[in-house]
């Protein structure tokens, strides 16, 4: 997918900022990676080409995307080698529900509910609107994913993308922007669970459910599906909490 695809692909309200470059658009989609703890410092970034791919840009935009961190020492970039995360202070990119912190003071379990209960509203309306280049962009993310079996990081950001692409399928602006926040909770929890053996596979096979209900335009069959992913991650990330709780307390 070319910039220009990437622009009108629904993975975030361009719209909004249209007055922005692709380039500030995908520096903000990194911030937000690393405000949700998909990202630490440390990390090396796949390479230029595995995130052009991913994230369905040119190698010139993820370039110029990874010179506006830098520039804010977020990141590191040496010639030769790996750019890596320098800081986990974004300021003002990323998310701002969760540069503020704000959904971290909910329990598991209520954003569990929540999110449930946002989800099927928005597979509800996303069934009988999502468009044909929305399909195919979901299309191409699972590839991606499916080229990241064994990369948690890469898959993690193809992962959000991906759902981020639903979320916005539903043509509603608040909706999606709400899911989009509740599917960050805990990220840093999530890409720990989606490093043990299997994880990443269910995840895919889960996705192709999904993506298989939305080009049937079945509201159910979707509400059914995203709610069968959900209570995946929820059953693996409350073991994390409770396994992390007992070890503190030993």
């Amino acid at each position: 997918m070319g910039d220009a695809a990437f622009l009108t692909a629904p993975t975030t309200p361009l719209e909004k900022v249209a007055h922005r470059s692709i380039k500030d658009e995908v520096a903000e989609r990194f911030a937000t990676l690393i405000a949700s703890g998909v990202l630490n410092v440390g990390d090396s970034l796949p390479s230029e080409r595995d995130l052009a791919a991913t994230m369905g840009v040119s190698r010139e935009t993820i370039r110029g995307a990874l010179m506006i961190l830098s520039s804010k020492g977020i990141v590191t970039i040496v010639q030769g080698a790996r750019t890596r995360i320098a800081s986990v202070d974004v300021g003002g990119l990323g998310v701002s529900a969760l540069s503020n912190g704000r959904v971290t003071d909910y329990t598991l379990e209520d954003v569990h509910e929540g999110r449930l209960m946002v989800e099927a509203r928005v597979a509800v309306l996303a069934a009988g609107r999502v468009e044909k280049s929305t399909l195919a962009h979901l299309r191409d993310l699972i590839t991606a994913q499916e080229a990241a079996l064994h990369d948690p990081v890469r898959f993690l950001i193809a992962d959000r993308a991906f759902h981020t692409a639903v979320y916005q399928s539903c043509d509603n602006a608040v909706l999606s922007d709400l899911a989009t926040t509740l599917y960050s909770y805990q990220m840093d929890h999530r890409r720990r669970a989606v490093a043990k053996r299997g994880v990443i596979a269910q995840s895919i096979a889960d996705h192709r459910v999904i993506l298989s209900s939305l080009e049937a335009g079945d509201g159910d069959a979707l509400v059914a599906a995203l709610g069968i992913h959900e209570n995946r991650i929820y059953d693996s990330t409350r073991a994390l909490l409770a396994a992390s709780t007992t070890r503190a307390t030993e």
